[in-house]
C-alpha cells in the first residue's frame, strides 16, 4: 500500500500542468485577499484618526470609543497573522514547494487548499498543531 500512496504523492509530467492551473487559480485568490486587507487596514488606519479624543466627550464616551480601538486593533493582530499567512502561501508558490505540507512534504488535498489557500499543512499534520504536538510557526 505505501506503493501506492508514493505513486499518487510523486509529481508526474500529467499532473503538472493541471496543478499549475490549479494554482494559479489559487493565486489569484490569495492575491485578491491581500488586496481586500490591504483596504481594510487603510480603513481601520483612518477610522482611528478619525476617532481621535477631542476632549468634548463624557466619560463613557470615551470609555465606548477606547473599547472600539482596543477591539480594531485586536481584530488587525489577527488580520496581520492572516495577511503573513498569505504572504507565505504565494512565497511558497514562487518556490515551488506550494501544494506540500511543511511538516511531513505529503501533497496537501486539493480540496483543502480550496478551502484555506494559506495552509501549510496536511489535515494530518494540522491535527497535531491544533492538539500543541506541533509547532505552527512560519
Amino acid at each position: 500500500m505505501a506503493k501506492t500512496q508514493k505513486a499518487k504523492t510523486a509529481p508526474t509530467a500529467d499532473v503538472v500542468p493541471q496543478d499549475q492551473g490549479q494554482y494559479d487559480a489559487l493565486r489569484v485568490r490569495l492575491l485578491e485577499q491581500r488586496r481586500e486587507m490591504d483596504a481594510m487596514y487603510n480603513q481601520d488606519v483612518k477610522a482611528g484618526q478619525e476617532s481621535a479624543d477631542d476632549g468634548t466627550e463624557d466619560i463613557v464616551d470615551r470609555a465606548n470609543n477606547h473599547y472600539n480601538r482596543e477591539l480594531m486593533f485586536s481584530l488587525s493582530d489577527s488580520e496581520r497573522q492572516r495577511l503573513l499567512q498569505i504572504e507565505d502561501a504565494l512565497q511558497r508558490m514562487d518556490k515551488g514547494s506550494y501544494g506540500r505540507c511543511a511538516n511531513c512534504a505529503n501533497a496537501i488535498n486539493p480540496l483543502r487548499l480550496d478551502a484555506v489557500p494559506w495552509t501549510r499543512f496536511c489535515i494530518d499534520c494540522q491535527e497535531l498543531v491544533e492538539r500543541g504536538m506541533l509547532e505552527a510557526e512560519m
